[in-house]
């Protein structure tokens, strides 16, 4: 059994599918009462998956799974004692929350005498597996935690799948609509239990330089596309494929950060197989049957810049490798220029430029300094654009 916490986009379209396609019964732990009522009503839920390979659509039906309020402390901790996996799909800052549930499922195992578990982290986080340790540990003794380090692995996960639709505009609460990857790339060094039986899983013995590859080329690109796609007025991130100008900074700015990526683990990446990389980035996000939304991608613009984080990251990384990235200042100078209405996180950017100041907005968001060279081509950069769209 998986007891996968969160029911949302990955939960559900991505670690229920893979996990019910080798026979496992799925049970989501999920706060949203209504999300909850109906998929116990109807024990399943619609998949659409879009394949950007064979360019067509497959609707599937996930069957055999059922969820479980996550105010339902007995039923969730009882759960977890019987799972043979457990993932975790709800994003980081929610982990002090499910915390006092995993303690006691913990607890739980180690009475019982029940054998290991793995905690798959499907979150967007590279320190996953700390955060996670910090947000148990007031809830574990000495004895517990000892057990807990020898019988329960928390396993990051690398989840590349992109999931842009729900189905509401379907009128279907319950459907999701993603990319059909698979690709389940996991940290060996952290597993603890036998794997499932998933053909996508993939050992990664230096997961540290996986992710930083998953948010440096894939997170930077589809970013690439759409703050870029956004000053172009366009609507869908695809289309930035056939804008001559977005389709050169997204190939530079790649090359850029795969430079960097190939001096900073010499010998971790091998050129094949990264070429198939940068090839399947560009087949999937060009993917016209998603009509992936420009805001969708690019809303939170504040933590994008972050200088641990797909823009600002990326531009540190090269500088710190000796790459100057030329096409990355670009994209950074397009993010700060985000401005979408709908988007607080856009909004709070532009109030901090308006009164700070551009130079001291990206002091503060990013970490790079106005002053040097990289700092100087982003302001550059933000002036040049703001000026051509404002023609």
């Amino acid at each position: 059994m998986l007891l996968q916490f969160g029911a949302g986009n990955i939960g559900r379209g991505f670690m229920g599918q893979l996990f019910r396609e080798a026979g496992c019964e799925v049970v989501f732990v999920e706060s949203d009462a209504n999300l909850v009522r109906l998929l116990n009503e109807r024990g399943s839920y619609p998949l659409r998956l879009l394949d950007a390979y064979r360019k067509e659509t497959v609707e599937e039906i996930i069957e055999g799974i059922r969820a479980i309020p996550a105010q339902d402390r007995e039923a969730v901790v009882s759960a977890f004692g019987e799972a043979h996996w457990v993932g975790t799909a709800v994003g980081i800052n929610n982990y002090p929350a499910i915390a006092p549930l995993l303690a006691e499922g913990i607890r739980w195992r180690k009475d019982k005498a029940a054998f290991p578990c793995d905690i798959y982290l499907c979150e967007n986080d590279l320190a996953a597996h700390t955060k996670m340790r910090e947000a148990l540990a007031p809830y574990l003794d000495d004895t517990l935690q000892a057990w807990m380090e020898e019988n329960i692995g928390f396993v990051r996960v690398s989840v590349a799948r992109m999931v842009p639709g729900k189905g509401k505009v379907a009128g279907d609460p319950l459907l999701l609509v993603a990319d059909a990857y698979r690709e389940f790339p996991y940290d060996e060094k952290a597993r603890r239990a036998p794997l499932p039986s998933l053909s996508s899983m993939r050992a990664v013995h230096h997961f540290g330089a996986e992710f930083e590859r998953k948010i440096y080329i894939y997170n930077l690109g589809h970013a690439v596309l759409a703050y870029l796609g956004y000053l172009r007025g366009h609507r869908y991130v695809h289309e930035g494929f056939d804008d001559e100008w977005i389709s050169r900074v997204f190939d530079g700015a790649l090359r850029e950060t795969t430079e960097a990526l190939f001096r900073k683990y010499p010998g971790v990446f091998h050129k094949e197989e990264h070429a198939h990389v940068l090839e399947d980035v560009r087949i999937r996000f060009g993917n016209p049957l998603l009509q992936d939304p420009i805001y969708r991608v690019a809303r939170d613009p504040l933590r994008k810049l972050g200088p641990s984080d797909r823009l600002a990251g990326s531009a540190l990384l090269c500088v710190q490798e000796g790459v100057f990235p030329e096409n990355i200042a670009t994209a950074c100078a397009a993010a700060l220029l985000y401005d979408f209405p709908e988007d607080a996180g856009a909004g709070a950017l532009q109030e901090s430029i308006r009164v700070k100041g551009v130079e001291a907005t990206l002091s503060e968001i990013t970490s790079i300094e106005p002053q040097s060279p990289l700092g100087r081509r982003i302001i550059e950069e933000y002036y040049r654009l703001k000026a051509l769209r404002e023609e």
